[in-house]
């Protein structure tokens, strides 16, 4: 009798997502699949703690595959994803060496651009010298973040640090924070914005919500409604666009569309996860969820005892101060004081701040099985600990809260006349669950489609 080749599955990506999925299949699917992780370096780099590296602080350092190895073994392929052949089910590199694949998961993350013209434009450990060089320039700065619906976490943490740091210095700082939030940090519900305004306040940091910036202006920033903010130079976030996979089917900014399972539309055996999907919220935690949720849909495909549950996001941010860190976790609970809005009710963050670990082990990037590998103390198997929250925070029920999500993250963009922004999470909250909206969601999109 011939002998069957395991199964194989390919995961494109290095970084957060990618890493995640292969922990959890490894442990949810044991020792049978083969699993290739298709990574252009050899290691985790620890991104999320960039935005100290402009201040003097060293971020913690890369993780190493071969660490990830010993407790998970995969194989390395050394390179880039190219293309896919769906049918053929066939991965190829960017040199265009073929990679079979019996599962593929694309995990590559998004392409980060210029969001602002005349900012610097703060992606990460590589535009920290430039933010070092604004500030021996000046301590009159501004810091931008492009999109309500976006992550904003790190200009806030960028602006608290650059005040702490300028003050060292013997200067006296004027920082402002601008940003299209109708409060500040909104998606950790109202407790975070209280307390973080309270951490502005105590710095002298101003802040501009509720309204975007359109133009860097010799000494000032243009804001949307008119106004300036005075500024010698201007720090902002980046705008993300899609990979753009050739042979995988994307939405017109190059994202792809998958459901509650990280299942790509169109595509049999093709999973997504991360920043590379349509889900509107890009942010390091929320990648790894959703790859737990596409490692335990392949688990399944596969026979592994493992029920299937589908993306439920749970918010955890740590807030870098330049003091004690905030940390800070929101769900979208059935109490989070649902509003009311196109004639349905609309779940809004239930929050927990705290300034000691609302998740064990604390971190950055909070992923269920990444974060105990990220630890000092490390478990030899991947079952022996997982990421678990701490008490004091909100419960989830059984609603699907990755579309009110999107719905929500929609909502806030539409608020602010950003159309097109809000269009493309009302696509997403509809390849959730299976390409439809409610009747009332349907009319709201055809009026901003009208409007756009």
């Amino acid at each position: 009798m011939t002998r069957q080749p395991p199964p194989h599955i390919l995961i494109a990506g290095g970084g957060v997502a990618a890493v995640e999925a292969v922990a959890a299949l490894r442990a949810l699917a044991g020792s049978l699949p083969r699993i290739t992780l298709l990574a252009p370096e050899t290691e985790l780099a620890q991104r999320p703690a960039s935005v100290a590296t402009p201040f003097g602080f060293g971020a913690p350092p890369a993780l190493p595959f071969a660490e990830i190895q010993r407790r998970a073994p995969f194989d390395v392929h050394r390179g880039t994803l190219g293309r896919v052949d769906v049918e053929g089910h066939i991965a190829y590199d960017t040199s265009g060496e073929p990679l079979p694949y019996d599962v593929l998961l694309v995990a590559v993350g998004a392409v980060p651009r210029p969001a602002l013209p005349g900012a610097i434009t703060f992606a990460g450990a590589v535009d920290a010298a430039a933010v070092a060089e604004a500030l021996e320039r000046s301590a009159r700065l501004a810091f931008v973040a492009p999109r309500a619906s976006g992550w904003t976490l790190p200009v806030y943490e960028l602006a608290m640090m650059a005040t702490t740091e300028l003050r060292d210095r013997g200067r006296d700082p004027e920082i402002t924070i601008v940003t299209p939030e109708a409060a500040p940090l909104w998606l950790f519900g109202p407790e975070a914005g209280v307390a973080i305004s309270a951490q502005l306040a105590q710095r002298g940091i101003a802040i501009r919500t509720g309204t975007p910036a359109v133009e860097v202006r010799p000494g000032e920033l243009a804001l949307a409604d008119g106004s300036t903010v005075a500024a010698d130079a201007v720090i902002a976030l980046p705008r993300l666009e899609g990979p753009a996979i050739p042979g995988l089917p994307s939405d017109a900014f190059g994202f792809i569309d998958v459901d509650a399972h990280g299942r790509v539309r169109g595509a049999q055996d093709v999973y997504a996860a991360g920043d590379a999907t349509s889900f509107p919220l890009k942010q390091g935690g929320l990648a790894t969820q959703q790859a737990d949720a596409a490692a335990e849909a392949i688990a399944h495909s596969l026979g592994a005892p493992v029920r299937p549950a589908p993306f439920s996001p749970v918010m955890r941010g740590l807030l870098l101060t330049g003091g004690a860190p905030l940390y800070l976790r929101s769900t979208l609970s059935a109490a989070g004081e649902p509003e009311t809005t196109v004639g349905r009710p609309v779940r809004r963050p239930a929050s927990a701040v705290s300034q000691r670990a609302l998740w064990w082990p604390p971190g950055k990037i909070a992923g269920r099985y990444l974060a105990p590998l990220q630890s000092t103390a490390r478990p030899p198997l991947l079952s022996a600990a997982q990421l678990q929250d701490l008490p004091s925070g909100p419960t989830t029920d059984d609603r699907d809260d990755a579309r009110e999500l999107a719905l929500l993250l929609a909502e806030e963009d539409a608020a602010i006349g950003d159309y097109g922004q809000a269009l493309r999470a009302l696509d997403a909250a509809a390849a959730l669950t299976g390409g439809v909206l409610p009747e009332e969601w349907m009319r709201r999109r055809a009026k901003w489609l009208a409007v756009r």
